[in-house]
């Protein structure tokens, strides 16, 4: 049996064929009594809050052209939120977000490919305006830019790739306009043998004030976390074991957040 490396843990290097498909299954889990409030302190959520969030991402990636991929991602949430005075939940499919990635170059013999990646968010989950609600959706459309570059430290067995962008967000229905937010991504993995992945990963995204009608609200979105990664060949899937902890942010629950997935190369 030959392990081929998920395309996941390949940075920037494209599918390499038209018609070539990788998928990906995660399922995340965060139960926790903290949060970082609107001004980014960090602290218990009020009145004995606790929040229990599970989410199951499904990415798919399909080979377009030799240079470039359709990207497409469809989340699945369970949201329990529950206090002295009240318990909430939902559960739904959220918003749907699509790219398309163009590696235009493949420089050092192949090793530092470098792409650019447009997409946009449709607001497909539930986004009531209502406080007995906890929503699965943001209710708006987003359009994002990224500029992505890679590289393989062959013969050895560690990558490296960066992710630099920005998120448009359009305007709520009801007229709430969401500040745009700055994107970034930097990861790092290493094979220690032909099985098995390591890598850890920093992300995160600061986002500009929003406004109401005209006028700023003092409402804002940030959040960086730090993940770490292991994942190891089965057949032709690569479970994937991780855990994930927000460093900073505004506005997000606070703990620590357990990942288990599943990838695999379709052909």
């Amino acid at each position: 049996m030959i392990c081929v490396l998920p395309s996941s843990a390949q940075g920037q290097w494209a599918l390499g064929r038209s018609g070539r498909i990788w998928i990906k299954t995660a399922a995340y889990w965060q139960k926790t009594d903290e949060e970082f409030n609107p001004v980014g302190q960090r602290g218990n959520y009020i009145a004995e809050g606790e929040s229990d969030a599970r989410a199951l991402y499904t990415d798919i990636i399909i080979g377009l052209h030799k240079n470039v991929d359709l990207w497409l991602q469809v989340p699945f949430f369970d949201l329990h939120y529950n206090e002295i005075v009240q318990d909430l939940r939902s559960v739904g499919f959220g918003d749907i977000r699509a790219w398309v990635r163009w590696q235009f170059l493949s420089l050092n013999g192949g090793q530092t490919p470098v792409a650019i990646r447009a997409g946009v968010k449709a607001p497909v989950g539930d986004s009531p305006l209502d406080a007995q609600i906890v929503p699965v959706g943001e209710g708006q459309w987003d359009v994002e830019f990224y500029g992505e570059v890679g590289h393989s430290f062959w013969p050895a067995p560690i990558y490296a790739q960066l992710w630099l962008g920005y998120r448009v967000r359009f305007a709520e229905p009801e007229g709430r306009d969401p500040g745009g937010e700055y994107l970034y991504l930097a990861e790092a993995g290493v094979q220690p043998t032909a099985s098995t992945l390591l890598k850890v990963t920093m992300d995160g995204f600061t986002g500009r004030e929003w406004t109401s009608l005209g006028y700023q609200t003092g409402t804002r979105r940030r959040i960086t976390s730090l993940q770490f990664a292991g994942a190891f060949c089965a057949g032709s899937l690569w479970p994937e074991f991780g855990v994930r902890l927000p460093l900073t942010a505004r506005g997000f629950p606070a703990g620590l957040q357990y990942i288990l997935g599943f990838s695999t190369n379709l052909n």
